[in-house]
C-alpha cells in the first residue's frame, strides 16, 4: 500500500472528537517524514498531553524540526510554548518575540496581535 498523503482536515476532525488517539495515529507517519503540518499536530498533542504523556520538551522537538522547513505555524506555535513559561523551557523564555516576529515575517498573520 503506498504511503497516503497527510490529511489535515481528518486529523482535526479526529481533535474536535478528542480521539487523540486516531490524531496521533493519522499525524505521526507524516511527522516522522516530515510534513511540517504533521509535525505541528504532534507538537500539539505532546504540549497538552492529549492522547499522549504531557512532554514539553518532546513538543519543541516536533516544532523545531518544522521551523526548520520555515513553517510559519511553527514558529508561531514555538513563540507561544515558549511565553508559557514552562520550567523546562527556563532557557528559551525570552525567545518568544524572535519566533513570534519570525512567523510574522512568514505571512502568519495571527502573530501580528503579539508585542514584538
Amino acid at each position: 500500500m503506498p504511503f497516503s498523503e497527510y490529511n489535515p482536515d481528518a486529523a482535526f476532525e479526529a481533535f474536535d472528537r478528542k480521539d487523540y488517539e486516531a490524531v496521533l495515529k493519522l499525524a505521526s507517519p507524516h511527522a516522522v517524514a516530515t510534513n511540517s503540518d504533521a509535525q505541528c499536530m504532534v507538537a500539539l498533542l505532546h504540549q497538552g498531553g492529549l492522547g499522549v504523556q504531557r512532554n514539553v520538551l518532546e513538543a519543541e522537538r516536533w516544532l523545531l524540526k518544522a521551523a526548520e522547513q520555515n513553517a510559519p505555524l511553527a514558529w508561531n506555535n514555538l513563540g507561544t510554548l515558549y511565553a508559557l513559561k514552562c520550567p523546562e523551557l527556563e532557557h528559551r523564555w525570552s525567545e518568544a518575540t524572535k519566533c513570534y516576529q519570525r512567523a510574522k515575517e512568514l505571512g502568519f498573520d495571527c502573530a501580528t496581535p503579539y508585542p514584538l
